[in-house]
């Protein structure tokens, strides 16, 4: 899970802020008379530069209809645990938007509402008042925010009100909720919390931009019925080989080498193959068989041999195209033997078949895995891989920075994140930064038109290897997490 740092570090940034006070008018100013090109270009200098991000909030809320209030809400379930219930009976306080609404509500009008399901714990609460403080401070001027909270007898409550007026009562309604039966979540409670109390929510309110953890179809027909009161962003796509071979074929070259095992068996290294095999994909492929599993499996193996005999390139193999979790890494330190092309191919094909079996729940094979070759990073202090996720908005098709956070994995999943508003702090140079910013805006450049994402977050993953090549080798188009567009987060 995700929470907001409650140690004094968190509050270290009043000199930083202060220091700016008495040019912030000017600034502003200077700012908003920007082009979007001039604006994104001082975006990539100056990423975590608060007049900055006033100022990308604010264009934000005019590209969604001149939208006078935010509505954020984490409804993480959805896109990582889709129709599997049962797999959230432990998931509690995963809907923390707090640190991004902070700094996206300064653009609208009317501010921004949290949509919570489980209610902070005093003490995040506590923090993240005195942050609020610090910012107001240096915009002087509110920032109008609320925590909406729909309690036991399903009245709306504003927590921060709460909080303030009554601490007792704040905390015993943190422990009434302690002792709630988690089997009460369900991977819709936000949109249909906002359906339920879309008035109250919405009250005095011309429009509002809905931004959810991660843009879905399901958002899309759920509050369709409101359209004439809410604008959303465009459905994200996150299937990676779908970006690779798109990029790819757009003369796009800070790529890993790349093959796609497909549930049916084909090999994929091209965007003319990949569109052509997921056409004739159905459930009679995708259907979680022994049989269809035998046969995926064989195709990841014959994927990694030929990245081995045909490119002299070691692999690294992810289950699942579309996936977002580490679940789906297999990482050679853990799995060896599938990486061993001396091994009998029988011998690898039924380990990863044993293990496709005990891992995957559901009653779908995934469409698509991708094999791709290993990299070798460079290396930063405390022998951490140089392994990046950069993030930043779409608004209109371009591309506008906001935080670039260095990363640590363990067996290829994510356990760690370091974010600061400066290149020194990660031992890095404002020139590696921009590059890296830049690689993303052109891949904006590429992709927009193939994909009709033109209004939305926009966030992946990339290395700097050895010989100081960028390779971009995922993509996580959701908000919160590694992908979080601000800084000042930090990752359990």
């Amino acid at each position: 899970m995700t929470t907001l740092v409650t140690d004094t570090n968190v509050l270290k940034c009043t000199p930083n802020l202060c220091s700016h006070n008495s040019q912030r008018a000017s600034h502003e100013l200077y700012l908003s008379c920007l082009s979007p090109d001039e604006l994104a270009a001082w975006g990539a200098k100056y990423p975590a530069d608060l007049s900055y991000r006033v100022e990308l909030a604010r264009r934000i809320a005019f590209t969604f209809d001149d939208a006078d209030q935010l509505i954020i809400f984490d409804d993480i379930a959805i896109q990582m645990l889709g129709s599997e219930p049962s797999k959230i009976a432990y998931l509690r306080g995963f809907d923390r938007s707090f640190l991004p609404a902070l700094w996206l509500s300064t653009g609208f009008r009317c501010g921004g509402r949290i949509l919570v399901y489980a209610p902070p714990n005093p003490v995040e609460l506590e923090a993240y008042l005195k942050l609020k403080s610090l910012i107001e401070q240096y915009l002087q001027r509110t920032v109008r925010i609320e925590i909406l909270y729909e309690d036991l007898t399903g009245h709306v409550l504003e927590l921060i009100r709460l909080f303030e007026d009554n601490p007792k009562q704040y905390t015993t309604l943190c422990e009434e909720f302690a002792q709630q039966s988690s089997k009460e979540f369900y991977p819709l409670y936000h949109v249909h919390m906002l359906k339920r109390h879309f008035e109250i929510i919405t009250k005095d309110v011309r429009r509002s931009f809905v931004f959810p953890y991660d843009m879905t179809g399901l958002h899309q027909r759920e509050l369709k019925m409101y359209s004439d009161r809410l604008s959303l962003p465009d459905i994200s796509k996150n299937d990676k080989a779908r970006h690779h071979f798109v990029l790819k074929s757009k003369g796009f070259t800070a790529l890993p080498r790349m093959i796609a095992a497909a549930a049916e068996g084909s090999l994929i290294e091209s965007y003319e193959e990949y569109t052509k095999i997921l056409k004739k994909l159905n459930t009679t492929h995708t259907k979680n068989t022994r049989n269809n599993i035998e046969i995926f499996a064989r195709g990841i193996i014959q994927a990694i041999d030929q990245l081995h005999n045909r490119f002299d390139l070691p692999a690294f193999v992810k289950l699942d195209s579309c996936g977002a979790g580490g679940w789906s890494s297999m990482s050679p330190n853990v799995h060896p033997i599938i990486y061993d092309c001396k091994k009998d191919q029988e011998e690898r094909v039924s380990y990863l078949q044993q293990h496709i079996e005990k891992t995957l729940d559901g009653d779908l094979l995934p469409e698509m895995a991708v094999v791709e070759e290993l990299i070798e990073p460079q290396k930063r202090s405390g022998d951490i891989d140089a392994d990046y996720t950069v993030c930043g908005f779409v608004l209109n098709g371009k591309f506008f920075p906001t935080s670039i956070s260095l990363c640590g994995t363990e067996n290829g999943a994510y356990i760690e994140q370091w974010t600061s508003s400066s290149p020194a702090d990660l031992q890095d140079s404002l020139t590696i930064w921009q590059m890296m910013f830049d690689t993303y805006s052109l891949m904006i450049d590429l992709e927009a038109t193939e994909f009709g994402y033109m209004n939305g977050l926009y966030a992946g993953d990339l290395f700097i290897t050895k010989d100081g090549q960028l390779k971009q080798r995922d993509w996580n188009i959701r908000r919160g997490g590694r992908s979080s567009p601000e800084t000042g987060r930090k990752n359990e």
